[in-house]
């Protein structure tokens, strides 16, 4: 059997060469100085050369540190990312959200822990619509798309339906009669490339000569973003309906057209088949099939 060289001292090693001093290496992992250096020695003996040149104003790597230095770093992160997994595999669901679906998610998530206290489920916001489980330490997600993607276990949930809102006080002065009456607004988009707005407009039947340009306004990074945008005020947004209810509802913001769009996209929680076996995403998973319109 190969002999690894000792771990603590590796951990040490790595830390003293964050900081390149031992002092100070000393205070972060609450030894003695003299506790460090023997370490160090330990290591250094180990492999039968010097990892540290010693000066007066504190300490470089030798090439062979420098070799050693990112092999370390890595190993340990990686030890690091696998026992985090490990230790919530039972009862903590990692799962990521992209922001725009939060306001309709949160609530459901709240629910799911009131009824299941003892599974716990960690929330990752992002701006992504999609997750890659071979590189991204999440259990599930929500995605979004015509499809879930390959080789994950899915449930269907929100279809997009994309409308107009804006914000009550925005239509006092110019009043949204008809969709062509969109030319004398600023567009909000929830898209570089502006496409729902295009794909909205032509499917109302609002042709170049309207005056109406999607190839005009602000852009956003997510639909939320824009939204929210529509809520000060700032302009028209193009917005899904199951996202926008709530606010609607409330009369914060009102949809000046009945005209929807379904795109054929939607949004879905996925989860690799790796971890379909486990009780926390099964309880999941069978909780928001069951709830997810509610």
């Amino acid at each position: 059997m190969r002999r690894l060289p000792p771990l603590n001292a590796l951990q040490i090693f790595e830390t003293v060469a964050r900081h390149r001093s031992f002092t100070r290496a000393a205070e972060h992992l609450c030894l003695t100085q003299g506790a460090v250096s023997r370490q160090i020695l330990a290591l250094e003996d180990y492999y039968g050369f010097p990892l540290f040149k010693r000066h007066a104003k504190g300490l470089t790597l030798t090439a062979e540190g420098e070799l050693l230095l990112p092999a370390v770093k890595e190993s340990f992160a990686r030890i690091e990312e696998i026992s985090l997994r490990l230790t919530r595999q039972r009862t903590d669901l990692a799962l990521k959200v992209p922001t725009c679906v939060m306001r309709w998610m949160l609530p459901k998530i709240m629910r799911f822990q009131a009824e299941y206290p003892d599974l716990h489920v960690q929330i990752t916001t992002t701006w992504q619509h999609d997750v890659d489980f071979e590189v991204e330490p999440f259990d599930a997600a929500i995605v979004y798309g015509t499809s879930p993607g390959a080789d994950v276990q899915a449930v269907p949930l929100i279809e997009e339906r994309l409308t107009p809102v804006c914000a009550p006080e925005l239509l006092v002065d110019k009043p949204l009669a008809r969709p062509e009456d969109l030319a004398r607004h600023t567009l909000l988009h929830p898209t570089r490339d502006h496409r729902d707005w295009k794909m909205w407009l032509a499917h109302a039947g609002v042709n170049d000569a309207s005056g109406v340009d999607a190839s005009h306004g602000p852009s956003f990074e997510t639909l939320d973003l824009a939204t929210n945008a529509a809520l000060q005020g700032f302009g028209v947004a193009i917005s899904d309906l199951a996202l926008i209810e709530e606010d609607v509802a409330a009369k914060r913001l009102v949809r000046p057209f009945d005209t929807v769009l379904a795109t054929g996209a939607r949004y879905f929680f996925v989860y690799p088949q790796s971890v379909a076996h486990l009780q926390k995403v099964q309880c999941f998973r069978e909780w928001l099939a069951a709830h997810w319109a509610d």
